[in-house]
């Protein structure tokens, strides 16, 4: 939306992405026009790579999740959905090793430099990895005689690949074919006086369910024949999480400035950054929305997590807690419908969802079209939304939901909002105004029943939720930016 508003002021705009997902297949999916936008499809080769892309204009907006780019356009703006901690996804222990132990662990100077083109190591207890990106280098220190001996792989690819090794100054120095399973390798490399670079050049792939970044070949216990580690060489090469550093802000001083989808989001930034931010709430497509004839129907909608897997909307835990109603009765009529995108990933969550709705009136649509959506939402009388329920929120805050967008969409559509009292929710949902919060799910249902048994009171305050997603409209989207803009002497 950001890319439309600037380009409709007449700014050449470049949306930038890895994959050609096709221009006007985002547009629709997303319901924006972007005629007078370019979409630049550059090779995922690192934020190295891409902070030397953004070098190439005038202003550069970071809206990638979790990025640690250092953008070096002369205007730079990070657009954070939530500042989610870098270590987030490690166990406690491993957490409170890399803030305590891992800081010696880093200054450990390797033999062997990694330069664009690689991935962040990945892999298990036995064995890690490094993934190449199609085209990567090397940096390697002076010296005669020497070799470089590694690993070779190719784990979850479709086939074999050749690997190939050039100097800098384009010698080739040796071709190699990468499997599905590791095999040892030596390669001899030409004696230098300087420091110098290695090209590694291979075919690629993507792998697919969810996973789209472009692999080439996986190298594992990389290092030069002979040399001599250090005890901190050695622990990094054999626990590559240890180098991981989740203090270091450092990008955050290549911005001007940081936006934040949402009050609760621009708290986060100040506790975990250390940063202010301006509020940009997320531009809601309510023109296209409009209530119907409502019927006895319950909408949520949000893609399926399993819990642990990703951004769980618990629409488990709301089947379960709906079929609980549906038994103690007072509910005749009344249906569930839960909406979301699945990957093939998260298709045994769905069977459980699916297996909890058995015998209950309850309707689930995986991969739904918009067009579903949008209907359902306006015959729909009530809207629910448990994003982070049983979670705590001061140990994990990123499990919540940041803004709500789901939530405005369907409050202009007429439903009420029945909705978690936690995070963004807060933002957007008026308490008795135009819908409720609750915190326990008895609460859920007592709020559910004493809206299905009055009529009149769903109907004024679904009125009254059609009036209050009109503030996180597209049009009042572009006032925000357009202030935020002027502030800081934006190009508008």
């Amino acid at each position: 939306m950001l890319a439309q508003v600037l380009a409709e002021e007449g700014h050449d705009v470049d949306l930038i992405g890895h994959e050609d997902v096709g221009k006007e297949i985002l547009a629709d999916h997303l319901g924006l026009d972007l005629a007078k936008v370019a979409l630049r499809i550059v090779p995922d080769r690192g934020e190295t790579d891409l902070a030397r892309v953004s070098a190439e204009y005038d202003l550069f907006v970071n809206a990638s999740y979790m990025s640690r780019i250092k953008a070096r356009a002369p205007r730079n703006l990070y657009l954070c959905y939530f500042p989610t901690p870098f270590d987030h996804d490690l166990e406690p222990w491993r957490r409170r090793v890399i803030r305590t132990a891992a800081p010696y662990v880093r200054r450990a100077q390797p033999d062997i430099g990694f330069g664009l083109g690689w991935f962040p190591p990945e892999g298990g207890r036995r064995r890690t990895w490094t993934w190449t990106s199609g085209r990567a280098l090397l940096q390697l220190p002076a010296g005669e005689n020497q070799r470089l001996v590694f690993d070779l792989a190719r784990p979850g690819a479709p086939g074999p690949t050749e690997l190939v090794f050039s100097h800098e100054d384009g010698r080739e120095l040796a071709r190699i074919e990468a499997t599905d399973r590791f095999r040892h390798h030596e390669v001899t490399l030409p004696g230098s006086l300087h420091d110098g670079e290695l090209v590694l050049e291979s075919g690629t792939f993507v792998p697919g369910n969810g996973d789209d970044r472009t692999l080439g070949v996986a190298l594992s216990r990389l290092r030069l024949a002979g040399a001599q580690l250090d005890v901190r060489q050695r622990v990094a090469e054999r626990f590559p999480w240890l180098l991981r550093d989740p203090e270091d802000l450092s990008f955050l001083e290549h911005y001007d400035r940081v936006l934040a989808n949402s009050e609760y989001t621009r708290g986060w930034i100040r506790r975990l950054w250390g940063a202010d931010a301006d509020v940009l709430f997320p531009p809601i497509r309510v023109h296209e929305l409009h209530p119907g004839a409502k019927e006895r129907k319950i909408a949520t909608v949000g893609r399926f997590f399993a819990p642990g897997l990703g951004h769980s909307k618990k629409q488990l835990e709301q089947v379960r807690a709906f079929g609980h109603m549906v038994h103690k009765g007072g509910m005749d009529g009344w249906e569930l419908h839960v909406v979301g995108g699945c990957e093939p990933s998260q298709l045994p969550y769905l069977a459980q969802l699916r297996e909890a709705a058995v015998g209950l009136p309850v309707h689930i649509h995986p991969n739904a079209p918009r067009s579903l959506v949008d209907e359902l939402l306006a015959t729909s009388s009530l809207f629910w939304a448990a994003t982070g329920y049983g979670e705590d929120d001061e140990k994990a805050p990123w499990v919540f939901e940041h803004f709500g967008m789901t939530t405005v969409e369907a409050m202009a559509a007429g439903c009420v909002p029945v909705v978690i009292d936690k995070a963004g929710q807060r933002e957007i949902v008026r308490q008795g105004v135009d819908g409720y919060r609750w915190t326990s799910l008895e609460e859920l249902e007592a709020r559910t029943r004493e809206l299905a048994a009055d009529p009149a009171l769903c109907r004024r305050l679904g009125a009254a939720a059609t009036e209050r997603a009109q503030e996180f409209s597209e049009e009042a989207f572009v006032r925000r930016w357009e202030e935020i803009a002027s502030r800081l002497d934006l190009p508008t």
